[in-house]
């Protein structure tokens, strides 16, 4: 069986700060309700977006109102406002000719997720993606296990497989499903974040994605 290696999107793949930002002002907006400051909506990406609403004190029956302005916005421009972090692509590469299998596995709505890489061309280099459902109910552990599941007989021993991410939330998803979690340096997070959740190795760029990876699945180059 080929090595796995699980992508988070936003803040790993991607930087999506601008369009998550325009789009969250949006969703509070119109529900009536008062944005917190830049600061705080960017600790919003990458997390399940009901986790982050809980956190900053939103009452759950608002909920739906924010998320559905949100996802709005986010569909007519915010999607469109996202960059790949110099040096993915070749990463991605790197990792395929070494034999992984590649799945992107992202609390960003599987709606959302699909067209976003296929327009930034990082569809091809890719394997499959196992985003969220629509209302973003599902934890980051729920997403992981559905993108293993999504294996079927490609699945490899768990030993074979890591998750790559930016978050906390990354690595505590990985955990619960008995994987390794590697954090990234260049998202959302920050180091002392990634080593209080637990990651196995922290990368600091891009260029060293592939080779950290492989290292961490036991694959020699």
């Amino acid at each position: 069986m080929n090595p796995v290696v699980l992508l988070d999107l936003d803040g790993t793949l991607v930087d999506s700060s601008q369009g998550v930002l325009h789009a969250l002002r949006a969703g509070f907006a119109g529900a009536g309700l008062p944005a917190p400051d830049d600061a705080v909506l960017r600790t919003f990406i990458g997390p399940p977006v009901h986790d982050s609403l809980r956190r900053v004190g939103v009452p759950a029956d608002r909920h739906a109102d924010v998320v559905h302005g949100y996802q709005v916005a986010f569909a007519e421009r915010g999607n469109l406002m996202t960059h790949v972090f110099d040096g993915i692509p070749t990463a991605l590469a790197d990792l395929r000719d070494a034999g992984a299998v590649l799945v992107v596995a992202t609390a960003k709505p599987h709606r959302f997720a699909v067209p976003v890489l296929a327009h930034l061309g990082l569809a091809g280099l890719l394997d499959g993606v196992v985003g969220a459902p629509l209302d973003e109910s599902e934890s980051k552990g729920q997403i992981i296990g559905r993108a293993l599941a999504s294996l079927g007989d490609r699945r490899p021993d768990r030993t074979r497989v890591v998750m790559v991410g930016d978050r906390e939330h990354d690595v505590t998803g990985a955990r619960e499903n008995g994987l390794a979690c590697l954090g990234v340096l260049w998202g959302f997070g920050d180091r002392a974040e990634l080593e209080a959740a637990g990651a196995a190795a922290l990368v600091s760029t891009p260029g060293e994605l592939a080779a950290a990876a492989l290292a961490q699945l036991g694959v020699r180059t």
